[in-house]
């Protein structure tokens, strides 16, 4: 499908203000809160980092109906506005990201630092108030050094928080791609200037259709052999009145865009074995194993109603021998999840989306109890232990992954 062209005052902007060194996109939705931050941090980091840098921030709305764009158009740096329309479904219902439409956000960001022939392009959240100057020297650095293509985030955090990605999202990525990476849906990314048009010319990457895009840019660049880093950011503390709360709409979307971007890179992971840490930008943070309240008697009981209510359609994912031993687990308060039994259950929800084995949205909002469950057996395990071993608790559960891939791989074909 042929490219759009940018809108006639777009395209003045972009013949303006071309060629530039390095593009800031920052795609936004009723951000007037934040946004403001994030532009401050944004020129303090250039300031700093990149002063003798050509520099355009790229502002892609979703159809801001608060002060967003005025806060945008106020910032004391060279602006590119653009807007796109987003399915009516995400504005209803908007995504767990928070920006309905980002999939379209992404590709127009991309075009048009493209045509401004940026050799960097940092993608920014537009509502993360922890945002500070050094963001744009871990994400754009090696990019403009020439030493990475996708610089990915990632995050300092306690033990049990961020669980969909450290116990769910991380580990499946591991084992698909053999990288071991810490933030699957970062948010935050930057992309170098080979990159950018390599996915642009992209023929997998649909203009239709479910949002995938982030964790499809991700795959893509891993898959064919651009080199991929990551970020240590710090905190990422988010403020925002659109993202979704609802857990079980955020594992939906999430790993139902991972089952989906397998789908397409089916040809890709399926050989893939073992895997190895990326090169990093700054000092690795450690787990926060501080005193921290977690709901586990709440979670245990979720677990338990899953268990009553959900087995006739777990009876359909999960092979025989996997539905048993999940039905098995847990004794009043306490629940031992092992790994290889959580990768198995992930996979058994990979390859019933694959077959279609069950309404796909049914399927993948029916793994929030067994997602609970692992997750408190994960803190009971990790009570009382300090961060190192929590570490490695977490690395096991990726080594899990990859031990159990070839089962994936055997009733994928």
């Amino acid at each position: 499908m042929a490219r759009p062209e940018p809108a006639e005052a777009v395209r003045a902007e972009i013949d303006r203000l071309a060629p530039v060194d390095l593009a800031i996109g920052l795609l936004t939705y009723n951000h007037a809160e934040t946004v403001g931050t994030v532009l401050d941090a944004v020129s303090a980091g250039l300031a700093q980092y990149f002063p003798a840098a050509r520099s355009v921030v790229i502002a892609a709305d979703a159809g801001s109906s608060d002060a967003t764009l005025e806060r945008v158009a106020g910032a004391a740096l060279p602006t590119i506005v653009t807007k796109h329309e987003a399915p009516a479904g995400e504005r209803v219902a908007v995504p767990f990201h928070g920006v309905p439409g980002r999939g379209a956000a992404l590709r127009t960001t991309f075009d048009v630092a493209q045509r401004l022939g940026a050799r960097a392009l940092v993608v920014l959240e537009a509502d993360v108030v922890s945002i500070i100057p050094e963001w744009l020297e871990r994400l754009a650095g090696p990019v403009l050094d020439g030493k990475a293509d996708f610089v990915a985030p990632a995050y300092a955090r306690h033990r049990w928080e961020g669980t969909i990605s450290r116990l769910l999202l991380s580990p499946l990525v591991r084992a698909l791609y053999g990288r071991r990476l810490q933030q699957p849906f970062g948010g935050q990314q930057a992309l170098s200037a080979r990159l950018v048009e390599h996915l642009l010319i992209h023929p997998k990457w649909s203009w239709q259709g479910t949002d995938v895009s982030d964790l499809w840019i991700t795959g893509t660049a891993i898959a064919d052999g651009f080199a991929v880093w990551e970020a240590w950011l710090g905190r990422h503390l988010v403020r925002s009145r659109t993202r979704t709360s609802d857990l079980p709409a955020m594992i939906a979307q999430t790993l139902g865009a991972t089952f989906t971007v397998m789908e397409r890179h089916g040809d890709l992971w399926l050989e893939v074995l073992g895997s190895e840490p990326l090169p990093m930008m700054g000092e690795p943070a450690p787990l926060d194993s501080e005193s921290m309240t977690v709901d586990v008697a709440g979670m245990l009981e979720a677990f338990r109603l899953g268990v009553r209510d959900l087995t006739s359609i777990w009876e359909l994912i999960l092979a025989p021998e996997t539905l048993a031993d999940v039905l098995t687990l847990g004794d009043g308060d306490r629940i031992r999840f092992p790994d290889d039994l959580w990768a198995r259950v992930v996979y058994d929800f990979a390859l019933g989306h694959h077959y279609s084995v069950v309404h796909r949205d049914h399927l993948l909002r029916s793994l929030t109890p067994l997602y609970l469950g692992r997750t408190a057996a994960f803190v009971l395990a990790t009570r009382g232990v300090d961060a190192a071993v929590s570490e490695g608790r977490l690395d096991m559960v990726g080594a899990a992954f990859e031990r159990q891939k070839p089962y994936l791989v055997e009733h994928w074909r």
